[in-house]
C-alpha cells in the first residue's frame, strides 16, 4: 500500500501548535447535511448527519467524533468533505448528547459504548445491502469503534477501518490530562467543562437524579469517570471502566483492514499507549507519524492549507474498495 508520510515544516512541528490551530481555528463550511434520527431499542436516539452521492450503492463511510465533539468538528467537517467530493456517501454519527440536544436517559456515550455502534451499523447493513460499509474513528471515537470491530471479529460487516490518534490505554490517557504540565491541564479544563455542563443540564430538565454540588466539586477527568461515567454504565470504578473499555488488548481479534494513524507527540497521552507491540495481525498498519499532535497532521504552504488526514484516509479506504 502506497502512501505519503506525514511531514511538515519545523515551525509547524510543535504538538500544542498542531493540536490547537485545527481545533480552534480552522473553519470549513457545513457540509449540506441532511439529519436522520435514529430511536434506539433503550427508548434514547442518535442523530445522523448525512451527506453525498446517494446513487448507484456508493460505499457508505461511517464517522465517529472524538471525546466531546460533534458532525461539526472541524475533522470531521474536512473528511466529510473529501470523502463526498469522491463520491462516498458519509454518515456522520452523534454520540448520545453531542447533536445539539440532551439525550433522554441518565446514560450517555464513552469511550467502549459499542452498544450504539453496534446498532447503528446492523441498520446500515439491512438498508444498504449493496454498499460496501467503512468507518473512520476519532480518538475516542476511534477507541469504539476498535473496540467493536475486536468484538464482532469475523462477523465484522465493515470492508475497512480507520482509527486516528486513540487513546488505546484509557487509564494512561486521563493520567496524563489530570496530571500533565499547563497545556494538558488547559486541554483537561476545556473537555471536562463540557462533561460537567452536560450533566447540570440534565440534572436541571430531571434526567440525572443527582445533587449539582455533586457535580462541581469535580475537579479531574478521573474524578468524573469515577463519579459519573462508571456509575452510569454499570462500571465499578473509574479502573474498572478503563480496563474494560480500553482497545488496547483487544487489537489482535480484528480480523478486517485496520489503519492505525498516531502521532508520537500526541499531548492528550504518552508512548505507553502507542500499540506498537500490540499490533502482531496482518490486517492492522499502524503508522506513527514522529509529529502531528492530536488529531493534528497540518501541513501549511504558501498558498493552501493541507490536512494529511484528508488525503491518507481517503486513500486508504480507496484501495479497501
Amino acid at each position: 500500500m502506497n502512501s505519503m508520510p506525514f511531514k511538515t515544516a519545523w515551525m509547524f512541528r510543535n504538538r500544542h501548535f498542531q493540536t490547537i490551530w485545527p481545533a480552534l481555528f480552522r473553519y470549513i463550511a457545513k457540509p449540506a447535511y441532511r439529519r436522520e434520527r435514529i430511536e434506539l431499542c433503550d427508548g434514547d436516539f442518535i442523530d445522523i448527519d448525512w451527506c453525498g452521492n446517494d446513487k448507484n450503492n456508493p460505499p457508505v463511510a461511517i464517522l465517529l467524533h472524538g471525546l466531546e465533539g460533534s458532525s461539526d468538528s472541524q475533522y470531521i467537517r474536512g473528511l466529510v468533505k473529501a470523502l463526498s467530493d469522491m463520491g462516498w456517501r458519509c454518515a456522520a454519527i452523534n454520540f448520545r448528547g453531542c447533536s445539539g440536544e440532551l439525550n433522554r436517559l441518565p446514560r450517555s456515550y464513552h469511550s467502549g459504548a459499542t452498544d450504539d455502534l453496534d446498532e447503528i451499523i446492523r441498520l446500515l447493513v439491512r438498508r444498504y445491502p449493496d454498499s460496501v460499509l467503512q468507518a473512520v474513528g476519532f480518538s475516542l471515537g476511534g477507541n469504539v469503534l476498535l473496540k467493536w470491530c475486536a468484538e464482532t471479529a469475523h462477523n465484522c460487516p465493515l470492508n475497512a477501518a480507520v482509527a486516528v490518534s486513540v487513546p488505546y490505554r484509557l487509564a494512561v490517557a486521563s493520567k496524563k490530562l489530570d496530571n500533565g504540565q499547563v497545556f494538558s491541564r488547559l486541554y483537561r479544563w476545556r473537555l471536562l467543562r463540557s462533561l460537567k455542563n452536560k450533566a447540570l443540564k440534565k440534572i436541571q430538565h430531571g434526567r440525572l437524579n443527582m445533587d449539582e454540588s455533586y457535580i462541581h466539586s469535580i475537579k479531574s477527568l478521573y474524578d468524573f469517570d469515577d463519579l459519573i461515567t462508571a456509575p452510569l454504565h454499570g462500571f465499578k470504578d473509574a479502573d474498572d471502566y478503563y480496563r474494560i473499555a480500553s482497545s488496547y488488548s483487544k487489537l489482535n481479534n480484528i480480523q478486517i483492514p485496520v489503519l492505525l494513524l498516531h502521532a508520537a507527540d500526541d499531548p492528550f497521552m504518552d508512548s505507553r499507549v502507542i500499540p506498537e507491540t500490540a499490533v502482531e495481525d496482518n490486517s492492522i498498519r499502524l503508522e506513527l507519524s514522529p509529529h502531528g499532535g492530536h488529531v493534528g497532521f497540518y501541513q501549511p504552504s504558501f498558498n493552501f492549507s493541507s490536512y494529511w488526514l484528508e488525503r491518507r484516509i481517503p486513500d486508504f479506504l480507496k484501495t479497501m474498495i
